[in-house]
């Protein structure tokens, strides 16, 4: 998040709605060799993310053409990532977390005039591989909480103060939660994401400004040893019959 800008914006400003490249972007798969995960197929329905960087675990967008502005009008962007995380052989994906920021502008030169910025997130978590055999059906719609909320406003003459930096985080998603949930058993070993953003710039009035964009996305997986898998019912039954066999035959000689 230490790259998130300071806006600097002109009083002046001309009506603008600006929603970057909008044609998909695939930016490939990324690893790091000291990693314990590998992010797969990364790619977007616009083009807006931008390619990542990989670090350790945690892969990490920061977005320059997403965002949303206008004077005298209402302007909305939003674009959609896709990728795949894998562990790597002898880890489980236990954990992930994702967060985002976002900078914005509002001003206002007309005491009856109003100016708004809003955006909103989409993130659904697949488990799309249990002990390295693929399976299906097993997904959750993850919550992205913003601090301070989502959607900010001015009415009549203001301006926001400078700095102002919208946070948005899933908070840690328990991937074996995800799994139980589904009523199945294993260790998640892939997953798919989609994470989507819609910002949105508002503003009436004879003067000023409703700017908001994005300017960071990190994902971060989070993973430990495989565990070892509880055995079945059937399976301890019939553990348990074999030793109870292997006990009479030690009576009896």
């Amino acid at each position: 998040m230490q790259r998130i800008l300071t806006l600097l914006v002109l009083a002046s400003a001309a009506s603008l709605g600006l929603a970057g490249n909008a044609s998909a972007a695939t930016y490939g798969s990324y690893t790091d060799p000291t990693g314990s995960v590998s992010y797969l197929n990364v790619s977007d329905v616009n083009g807006l993310f931008g390619a990542p960087s990989v670090s350790l675990d945690s892969l990490d967008f920061t977005p320059t053409t997403f965002q949303a502005s206008c004077t005298q009008c209402t302007a909305t962007t939003s674009d959609t990532l896709s990728l795949d995380i894998a562990a790597v052989s002898g880890k489980k994906l236990a954990q992930i977390e994702i967060t985002e920021g976002l900078d914005y502008a509002l001003q206002s030169f007309d005491p009856s005039g109003q100016a708004t910025v809003s955006v909103t997130a989409t993130l659904t978590i697949g488990v799309v591989e249990l002990d390295g055999v693929a399976v299906s059906g097993i997904s959750s719609n993850v919550s992205v909480l913003f601090s301070p909320s989502g959607t900010l406003s001015i009415i009549g003459f203001g301006i926001n103060p400078p700095n102002s930096v919208i946070l948005g985080t899933s908070g840690v998603i328990d991937i074996d939660a995800i799994v139980a949930a589904a009523g199945r058993i294993g260790d998640a070993t892939r997953l798919n994401v989609q994470f989507g953003n819609v910002l949105t710039a508002s503003h009436d009035g004879s003067g000023g400004l409703a700017l908001i964009r994005k300017r960071d996305a990190d994902f971060v997986s989070l993973t430990v040893d495989a565990i070892a898998r509880t055995p079945e019912p059937s399976t301890g039954i019939l553990i348990l019959g074999g030793l109870g066999v292997l006990a009479g035959r030690r009576r009896r000689n």
